[in-house]
């Protein structure tokens, strides 16, 4: 059953969850679990993926897109709601819904920022879970 974590920042800005994000994925490479990033939007994407070329001054967060059709051999997969693939390991939702393919993940990040519509959203999310019975975890960053 997938693991579900929610990982709150007091930050105020949308851009505070995208960094979120990286921080997240950059953790989940480091142990060697391959992580999908399940994006809102292609604008969201597009931002996401020039952080994850800057997110560090020495280095780079390897990355592909999975909308551009690119090999799915880069530790971390950029791309939608819709389909994720073949991925299974971790996925980062920064969607508002919840992925139809979540529970295929072995763990799942629900990433908060103190913005109004994200926070409704991860609320919702959480519901979702728990009325599922998924072991949900809530960590304060």
């Amino acid at each position: 059953m997938t693991k579900v974590d929610f990982l709150a920042s007091q930050e105020t800005d949308l851009e505070a969850r995208l960094r979120l994000a990286c921080r997240v994925a950059q953790k989940a490479i480091r142990s060697e679990s391959p992580v999908f990033i399940a994006c809102q939007s292609q604008s969201q994407l597009a931002e996401l993926d020039a952080l994850l070329w800057n997110f560090e001054p020495e280095s780079f967060l390897a990355h592909t897109n999975l909308a551009e059709g690119a090999e799915q051999d880069a530790p971390i997969t950029l791309g939608t709601a819709e389909n994720c693939g073949d991925h299974h390991g971790v996925l980062i939702n920064l969607c508002a819904q919840v992925p139809p393919y979540f529970s295929r993940f072995e763990r799942l990040f629900e990433l908060v920022v103190q913005v109004p519509e994200i926070l409704e959203c991860t609320r919702a999310n959480w519901s979702y879970y728990k009325s599922r019975g998924y072991p949900l975890d809530f960590k304060t960053l």
